[in-house]
């Protein structure tokens, strides 16, 4: 192995925080307590906009090796980073994203809480994504309606919104909360709140709630069977933005039929 750790001075960095081998730490940037960063990371890497603020990363993070973290951006608590993820300057997170290898966060984004990324996720400059997300791998979310050009239409993602491996969410594309976004399937325009999407032509094959897994009878959307994955105290926050949710469908499907 070759290199060394180098920390600025004048990085703040908090109490009971572990830094790996060949670390680079720029000054910078706000480290919170008890955050373990791992072989090979650049904390702080400086943008090339000038005059950015501090990286301030929250507390409890954990951040395996090679991830690239830039200056300019504002990350909550318990961040769970994978190897080689890249997190661009200007960039707004809630608590608990968790970030899969080698996915993006392409600047100027603004991530939720509790949010869930798989490997090779691109998020492209812009995007919006809610609370309780769940994009999985092989995603992109573009920007770029007429590439390459200087044309600029970011992607939002509802709260509680699914978008599955494969999916391609279109420039512009507004996702509904509680959405589902199937496996291989192109999102575009505006999606109404708890339907399902399908297909290259991002049809609208019915809402969530009908979907079930036939072995096991286990029935969408996931609040109903894996709210346990999350820690208890977002519990009744689930809950609540569930039958939210729920509601804004059911007054969606009323009008439609009307």
């Amino acid at each position: 192995m070759t290199g060394e750790t180098l920390i600025d001075p004048a990085a703040c960095i908090g109490q009971n925080v572990t830094i790996g081998h060949a670390v680079r730490i720029y000054g910078n940037v706000e480290i919170g307590d008890g955050c373990k960063i791992g072989d090979f990371s650049v904390i702080g890497c400086p943008a090339m906009a000038k005059g950015l603020p501090y990286l301030k990363l929250g507390p409890r993070a954990t951040i395996r090796s090679h991830a690239v973290i830039y200056e300019g951006s504002t990350i909550g608590p318990e961040l769970e980073a994978g190897h080689h993820v890249v997190i661009r300057e200007g960039t707004v997170i809630g608590e608990n994203l968790r970030i899969g290898n080698l996915s993006d966060i392409e600047g100027n984004c603004k991530i939720g809480d509790f949010v869930r990324m798989h490997a090779y996720a691109h998020i492209g400059k812009g995007s919006v994504v809610g609370d309780f997300v769940w994009i999985f791998s092989l995603t992109t979310l573009m920007n770029d309606p007429l590439p390459p050009s200087h044309l600029f239409e970011p992607v939002t993602v509802g709260d509680m919104a699914i978008i599955c491996v494969n999916a391609q969410c279109l420039p512009g594309a507004i996702i509904g909360r509680g959405a589902l976004i199937a496996s291989g399937a192109v999102a575009q325009g505006d999606i109404p709140p708890g339907v399902i999407v399908t297909g290259a032509a991002g049809e609208v094959a019915g809402p969530v709630r009908l979907m079930l897994h036939l072995p096991t009878r286990t029935k969408h959307p996931w609040p109903r069977h894996f709210t346990d994955a999350y820690p208890d105290r977002t519990h009744e926050r689930i809950r609540t933005l569930a039958a939210e949710i729920n509601e804004e469908a059911a007054h969606f499907q009323a009008r439609t039929k009307a």
